[in-house]
């Protein structure tokens, strides 16, 4: 169960969600204070449930669509493990170019719809660090981009360093599950850059692997 005193990358994920679906639980922090706790209970009698403030099965099948306790057993299930970071060769240098300008904008505001250079969106970093990068591609939303990539699909036994990793979290904008709601870049090591909070701004954060839908890579960083 998350309750008031849990911590971790469990608690993380629940913020994230309690945000997208319009329920402040104060910062995404992996902290269950009492801020989470108020936001917990809003969401309960929003929905119909016992309030009580804890996240349980009950709670987490509205939530998160699933009642599987790695939703709320307080354990983190976060890769902790390389996963294939190097590709096993040098990464070429379009891609590390791309990887070090979003890098480079970390602790830069998130502000909904924009493009930098002073705050971004998720897919307004990812178009500029792509342009950067000498991909001179239009800029596209975070579901947009999983179309555009559709093609270039990679595994996440097969993720190299630069991959985009299409996200979906429970939102307000009619996104439906399985459409990407959110775009970060994988780094290798388990961790992604992005950005979608505005308490926290662009930064690096290990990757909720439960929330991503799929990976793509950019063939134009490869040419």
């Amino acid at each position: 169960m998350l309750s008031i005193g849990t911590r971790g990358s469990d608690v993380t994920r629940l913020q994230k969600h309690l945000k997208a679906a319009g329920f402040n639980p104060g910062g995404v922090d992996g902290v269950f204070g009492s801020r989470t706790k108020a936001a917990v209970l809003s969401f309960q009698r929003a929905k119909g449930l016992s309030a009580d403030g804890v996240v349980g099965p009950n709670t987490s099948q509205r939530l998160f669509g699933s009642r599987d306790s790695k939703y709320w057993d307080g354990k983190s299930d976060f890769s902790s493990a390389p996963v294939n970071p190097g590709g096993g060769g040098n990464t070429p240098a379009k891609v590390q170019r791309f990887i070090n300008t979003a890098v480079a904008q970390t602790g830069k505001p998130y502000v909904f719809g924009a493009e930098g250079p002073r705050a971004f969106d998720c897919s307004g970093l990812i178009n500029y660090a792509l342009r950067q990068a000498g991909v001179n591609d239009s800029r596209t939303t975070a579901a947009g981009y999983q179309a555009r990539f559709a093609g270039s699909r990679v595994s996440r036994e097969n993720l190299k360093p630069g991959d985009l990793l299409f996200i979906w979290y429970p939102n307000s904008r009619g996104i439906p599950r399985g459409t990407a709601s959110h775009i970060e870049i994988y780094l290798g090591n388990g961790r992604s850059m992005g950005t979608d909070n505005p308490s926290e701004g662009a930064r690096a954060e290990p990757v909720d692997w439960s929330a991503v839908v799929n990976a793509s890579r950019v063939p134009q960083l490869y040419r």
